[in-house]
């Protein structure tokens, strides 16, 4: 019996597919967090691109009302969800009156329990109209 407990010991049969077990677990990870990073950096990229494109129909036409702002910020918006928040807004600093634009878009993540599963990913932008 214990002849047989020193060959079973020494035994190195089926140590590749444990490494790879092992190894696999880490690639695949690493595998997701460049898709998730990729993903919420593609639909930051598609708001930061709809509120410039919003920001210079701003100083176009100062006049421009919220309604054609956010029908603009919309179209120019791929991934428009029900879930997109468009805030838009004036204020005042020094004399100079601005214009603001804020999109914030919550998305889920495929990794699971990372941060409860959801982030939010935010643009703003401060036109001067004046």
């Amino acid at each position: 019996m214990s002849a047989c407990l020193k060959c079973f010991a020494r035994s190195e049969r089926g140590a590749t597919a444990v490494e790879f077990a092992l190894v696999s677990m880490v690639g695949i990870a690493v595998f997701l967090g460049i898709i998730e990073f990729g993903r919420g950096l593609h639909i930051r990229n598609e708001m930061s691109y709809a509120a410039d494109r919003a920001a210079r129909q701003i100083l176009m036409n100062p006049a421009i009302s919220n309604a054609e702002l956010e029908l603009t910020l919309r179209d120019a918006i791929a991934f428009a969800s029900s879930d997109l928040q468009i805030t838009l807004g004036t204020e005042s600093s020094q004399g100079v009156e601005f214009r603001t634009i804020l999109i914030s878009q919550p998305i889920s993540l495929i990794i699971p329990g990372l941060n409860n599963g959801r982030i939010t990913l935010g643009v703003d932008r401060r036109v001067p109209i004046r």
